[in-house]
């Protein structure tokens, strides 16, 4: 991550794509399912397990701003 450069906000990170696509790819890893699968539960609000669930909470439409 990078420090942004507005000095009117001297303590804001800016988390970049490789960033947030990194964090998806972590709670993937830690929840056991797929972004998609976790998108699926999220949807039908019938998570498969409360990692599951804190993954979503977590990740949830960092895909689509990652530009995935």
């Amino acid at each position: 991550m990078r420090a942004a450069a507005r000095e009117s906000y001297p303590h804001v990170i800016v988390a970049t794509d490789s960033d947030l696509r990194e964090s998806i790819r972590r709670a993937e890893q830690r929840s056991g399912f797929t972004y998609d699968q976790l998108a699926e539960q999220a949807r039908t609000g019938r998570y498969k397990s409360f990692q599951a669930r804190l993954a979503w909470v977590a990740v949830g439409g960092l895909k689509e701003i990652a530009g995935h």
